[in-house]
C-alpha cells in the first residue's frame, strides 16, 4: 500500500489507463461528440445491455460482508427501455448477446471494486445524455435514460457507494482485492464493448464466479 493513498485513489490510478482508452472508444466517443447515428446508437446500447444484463447476476448474488443491498443499482432495465424507445421489440432485446466472461468476485472487497467501475460510469453519464439531445429532438429523456444514470439522485447514490467503499480502506489485503475486482471488471467491459458492432461475436450466456458460468435470470 502506498502510504497516504486512499482506496478511492488506488482504484482511480489502477484503472486510469483503461478509463482513458474507453474515452477513445469509437461508439462512446461518438456519443460524447453528439455525432453517433441512431443505428449505431442502437448497436452500442445493445452491447451495453449485454454487459449490464450479466452484471445483474453479480448484483443479485452479492458476497457476504456487505453493509447494504446493491440490487437497486441494476441498470439493464433502463437500457431495455431506451432500446424500446429506439424501436426494438422486447423479444429482440432479450435475444441480444450477453457477456459470458464477466468476473464475479467471490469476496466483498472484490465486489466493491467491480461495483466501483459500474457506479462510476453514472457520474459522467449526464454529459453524454446532453450530447445525445439532438439525436432525439423533442422526445425529452426518451432513448437516453441509461446515460442519465439515477437522474437527480446520481450524487446521492455515488456518495452512498463511496461510504460503503471506505469501509474496506486501510487494510492492504482488502484494498488489493478491491483493485483486482475493479481492474478485472474494467477489462471485461473493455473487451465486451470492443465488439459493439459485431452482433454475432458472443453468444448469450451469463456471468462467471470462480470460473463457473451461470445464466442470468
Amino acid at each position: 500500500m502506498i502510504v497516504g493513498t486512499s482506496l478511492r485513489e488506488r482504484l482511480r490510478l489502477a484503472t486510469a489507463d483503461v478509463h482513458g482508452r474507453l474515452h477513445r472508444h469509437s461508439g462512446l466517443a461518438a456519443v460524447a461528440a453528439g455525432t453517433i447515428s441512431r443505428t449505431d446508437y442502437s448497436k452500442l446500447l445493445g452491447r451495453l445491455w449485454g454487459f449490464h444484463r450479466a452484471f445483474e447476476v453479480v448484483l443479485a448474488d452479492p458476497p457476504a460482508g456487505l453493509h447494504f443491498d446493491p440490487s437497486d443499482r441494476a441498470r439493464a432495465g433502463t437500457l431495455g427501455a431506451d432500446l424500446l424507445a429506439l424501436g426494438m421489440n422486447p423479444a429482440a432485446i432479450e435475444a441480444l448477446p450477453v457477456c459470458r466472461y464477466l468476473h464475479c468476485p467471490a469476496d466483498a472487497a472484490g465486489f466493491m471494486g467491480a461495483l466501483y467501475v459500474v457506479e462510476g460510469s453514472t457520474m459522467g453519464g449526464a454529459q453524454l445524455a446532453r450530447a445525445l439531445a439532438p439525436l432525439f429532438g423533442g422526445d425529452g429523456d426518451s432513448g437516453r435514460r441509461f446515460f442519465m444514470g439515477y437522474g437527480a439522485r446520481n450524487g446521492v447514490m455515488w456518495r452512498e457507494f463511496l461510504g460503503h467503499l471506505d469501509r474496506f480502506g486501510g487494510d492492504e489485503g482488502l484494498e488489493a482485492a478491491a483493485v483486482r475486482g475493479a481492474v478485472a471488471t474494467f477489462g471485461d467491459f473493455e473487451r465486451w464493448v470492443d465488439g459493439w458492432k459485431d452482433a454475432d461475436l458472443e453468444t448469450a450466456g451469463g456471468a462467471r464466479r470462480d470460473h463457473r458460468v451461470s445464466a442470468p435470470g
